[in-house]
């Protein structure tokens, strides 16, 4: 490989180096490689390419220069459209391409090499740069500036920043990371496109409609989902990225079009796992960025915003795996052009050049300091594998949530965590597992990002939050750009053992494909069978024991037969109603799900309700119902149709808040008000549409609130739920004077001041998103499944005051406040309100029944140990209905 002169250069003298370069935008190009104006009829920039067009002009391009490019299909979206990446290099590298990954694989787990070994590797091997594009489907200009930076690799001529990156990199491009979105876009942007483009901010091609092209099929925001998993654009670009091992990952997005550009160095604050050479190598690039956009004119700002601390983002989970990983971010046109508040003109080719010279010069930079990065990836995932701070392993509890547990265990693998399964009646770590136990280290190659994952808590920098803390004092928004806590054994609910020494015991790795088996206890099942209602993957059972038609009956109350003791919740299933082939369908459902069920001999009981009393309600299919369109929140509405669809086989009917009045309601069971979208929901429905809800759940219909859709049924003028919202404690409660003449008031220091300047009975200040603990009430239905309690993740600013026993249930409730955070930051306020009030609230409504979750329990579909919760509203909920059929 042949080696750049200035490969260790300082940050300042690759800024001047860029600065000195011939502009790309002269380049001179091979005629015989097609051009976006051959292949698309216009020039890169003048239109917006649709995903189904910028995938096939990567193949023609590979096609016009095997030698030089590959393309790879690594994922299809929910609706069919394929995700691919390009790799290009130099021929002889594309020649030796399995040697080079197995090398850089060696590199990823350094373990086994000596010192030789390594420098070999590094002397011998490329850099991989990987270049992501339009992660939100809306966010448009970078999809086509991929396109451009894969034709400018190709077909530039004689260009001596493209002959520096062929020879020391491979460079991919991703070009389309969520093509259904983006083709949501394009369908709205084409279908309100006139005579001429618009500047105009507010017309049609700007404005799209609910829910925009933002989110994936599922409404994801595919760039919150990274350790999460849950969409398949996310898992299998989690599996390319770990193929290939890059040591630089670009997440090309827009933002608001008055802005400029954005690139890294990254704002505070950092997650502490990241490591000082990877925050230098963020300057190195982006002192290159700035030579080349001061050349060209370009504005730029760096570190005021989008910081790197949440690791679902897809800068933060590279950048925990070793990569130096950055978000760029570009002034959105929003379809052509788009007129600034400044008078200015932005295009879409404005857009799409600034994105692909820092696609340029992102490569470039890597080029010239090929051995560094390498060098620096490796020290990382060596370090991590030696680190000594801190705890330095987890050990998930299987006995607490065992299908929950299980998942885990897969997710964590399939992220290139090693996990180890520890036999039942193991010990570790000052504990003892009956049932078993997985282990999972921190001294291993993927040991950051692991620790940030099962923490409970990933500390934020102590000077950052004193400046949030002044900032709240002085009435300023705090500047959390996401949530602050994401430890993933308290949102799966599985008890974790934290250990300050690695453990010294023996188990089996766990393979992120290896099946959840199916336990099938008990004796005989002469008369039928019972399925305990002790984790969400029971409930996924009797969910498809119930689209199987098989008749059942749950209690909410627990029972016991012979040694076994059956919670609250739990279901039975009766032989002589069932379907002939129960047995052969119980078991192959069971395998599918990984679930358990205990054969029963008779339906004698030792304790408890029988199976045959009035304490036993029948339960069916549900048929549920959600809102959809305007005043919903697309992420909420999304994520909770996600995992009622894919994770459980229950189909949700999504119904447009403009049709609900209208609608046959009475064809569903269950239906489910997502969150609301700027508080918009009673608006979107108007008293037609509340009308109907109320009728539903008059009628034995079961309502399901999210979050702050509680809001919408604890209006006065909806009143479905006796619940009221809390004002800040420590806010005035008198009325705000008002008229042209006040009262005079004397101020002697400064706190009298600032309570002169507080809003009267000002809400309390927004959670930026914490875990806290919460409780079960073991007398409401609601909350079977949960009497030893769970985690739910705070955000916002709702807090609802307790509500009497006599009108409605509080099923769960927020913990005292010493014993409310479970991880994350909570100002010390809010925990102090926040505690012991309502979490979830339940009634009888008419015939029917009301749910109210005061936070949401589906939020980005990751908050897997609250799954059970949401089945209990829509399993159960029906269940309890007095006019069930």
């Amino acid at each position: 490989m042949r080696e750049i002169a200035c490969a260790v250069v300082a940050a300042l003298t690759g800024a001047a180096l860029a600065t000195a370069q011939p502009s790309p935008l002269e380049t001179r190009y091979d005629e015989a490689v097609p051009s976006a104006m051959s292949e698309f009829g216009y020039a890169f920039g003048d239109e917006i390419t649709p995903p189904e067009a910028a995938v096939d002009y990567l193949y023609t391009l590979a096609e016009a220069a095997p030698e030089r490019m590959r393309v790879v299909e690594y994922a299809r979206s929910w609706e069919g459209r394929p995700l691919v990446y390009a790799m290009i290099a130099r021929p002889d590298t594309m020649d030796r391409l399995d040697d080079i990954q197995a090398g850089l694989q060696q590199l990823a787990d350094p373990s086994g090499l000596d010192a030789t070994a390594r420098d070999r590797l590094i002397a011998d091997l490329p850099a991989v740069v990987w270049l992501s594009y339009g992660v939100h489907g809306d966010e448009i200009s970078s999809t086509d500036a991929g396109l451009r930076t894969a034709y400018h690799l190709i077909a530039a001529e004689d260009d001596p920043v493209v002959e520096t990156i062929l020879d020391n990199t491979i460079v991919v491009i991703d070009p389309t990371q969520n093509p259904d979105g983006r083709n949501r876009f394009v369908q709205s942007f084409t279908a309100a496109r006139g005579l001429e483009p618009s500047d105009d901010r507010f017309t049609a091609e700007h404005d799209q409609p609910w829910p925009g092209g933002r989110f994936n099929h599922y409404l994801f925001d595919l760039n919150r989902d990274w350790f999460a998993r849950t969409q398949p654009e996310t898992r299998g670009r989690v599996r390319a990225i770990l193929d290939w091992r890059p040591v630089v990952v670009v997440d090309a997005h827009e933002m608001g079009g008055d802005s400029s550009y954005f690139f890294a160095p990254s704002a505070e604050p950092f997650n502490p796992n990241i490591v000082d050479s990877q925050r230098a190598a963020q300057e190195l690039i982006g002192r290159n960025h700035a030579g080349w956009f001061d050349q060209l004119g370009y504005d730029y700002y760096t570190r005021e915003v989008f910081d790197a601390f949440y690791p679902g983002y897809g800068d933060m989970w590279p950048t925990l795996q070793g990569a130096i990983a950055m978000t760029y971010e570009q002034a959105s046109s929003r379809g052509l052009e788009w007129r600034r508040r400044d008078g200015s003109l932005l295009t879409y080719g404005d857009g799409v050049e600034h994105h692909f010279v820092a696609s340029l010069s992102t490569a470039q930079a890597v080029a010239e300091n090929r051995e560094r990065f390498l060098r620096d990836f490796v020290a990382f995932r060596d370090s991590a594998a030696t680190s000594a701070d801190g705890p330095q392993a987890v050990v998930l509890d299987i006995a607490s949530n065992r299908w929950g547990a299980e998942r885990m265990a897969r997710n964590l693998a399939a992220q290139d965590i090693a996990v180890t399964r520890l036999a039942p009646g193991a010990s570790a770590c000052g504990a003892s597992f009956d049932e078993g136990a997985f282990l999972v280290r921190f001294d291993q190659p993927s040991g950051r990002l692991a620790r940030t994952l099962m923490e409970a808590t990933t500390d934020l920098p102590a000077a950052f939050m004193e400046e949030q803390e002044r900032r709240r004092s002085q009435g300023l928004g705090h500047e959390l750009y996401d949530v602050t806590a994401w430890s993933l054994p308290l949102m799966g609910n599985v008890d974790a053992v934290e250990c300050r020494r690695t453990p010294a015991v023996d188990g089996s790795p766990v393979n992120a494909e290896m099946p959840i088996a199916r336990i099938a206890g008990g004796g005989s099942a002469e008369w039928g069978y019972a399925i305990p209602w002790s984790d969400a993957g029971q409930a996924g059972l009797v969910a498809a024991l119930a689209r199987e038609g098989v008749p059942m009956r749950t209690t909410n109350q627990s029972f016991r037969i012979g040694d076994m003791t059956y919670p609250r919740g739990s279901v039975v299933v009766p032989r002589h109603s069932a379907p002939e082939d129960l047995d052969n369908l119980i078991t192959r459902l069971a395998a599918e799900i990984g679930a358990r069920f205990d054969g029963l001999s008779s339906s004698w009981v030792d304790s408890g309700p029988n199976p045959g009393s009035d304490n036993f309600h029948p339960l069916r299919e549900p048929r549920v119902a959600m809102l959809w369109d305007e005043g919903v929140d697309p992420t909420s509405a999304g994520a909770t149709r996600y995992v009622l669809e894919r994770r459980y086989g229950i189909p949700v009917a999504v119904i447009r808040t403009g049709t609900i009045a209208r609608a046959e309601l009475s064809n569903y069971d269950v239906l489910i008000l997502p969150e609301q979208r700027w508080g918009q929901l009673g608006s979107a429905l108007g008293t037609p549409g509340r009308t109907a809800i109320q009728g539903f759940a008059r009628g034995g219909g079961v309502v399901v609130g999210l979050g702050d859709a509680t809001r919408w049924l604890a209006d006065s003028d909806v009143a479905m739920m006796p619940a009221q919202r809390e004002r800040a404690a420590d806010s005035p409660r008198e009325a705000s004077a008002s008229g042209e003449v006040v009262d005079g008031m004397v101020l002697t220091n400064r706190e009298e001041l600032q309570a002169s300047e507080t809003a009267s009975g000002a809400m309390p200040d927004s959670s930026p998103g914490a875990l806290v603990h919460v409780e079960a009430n073991p007398d409401v239905w609601m909350s079977a499944g949960y009497d030893g309690g769970a985690a739910a993740l705070v955000t916002g600013s709702d807090i609802y005051a307790p509500v009497e026993m006599d009108d409605a249930d509080t099923a769960l409730r927020f913990a005292g406040a010493g014993d409310l955070v479970a991880g994350g930051y909570l100002w010390d306020d809010y925990a102090e309100q926040l505690a012991y009030k309502p979490f979830v609230l339940s009634r009888s409504y008419g015939d029917g029944q009301v749910v109210a979750f005061t936070q949401s329990p589906t939020t980005r579909a990751y908050l897997d140990g609250l799954d059970l919760l949401l089945l209990n509203a829509v399993i159960l909920g029906p269940s309890r209905s007095r006019a069930f059929r």
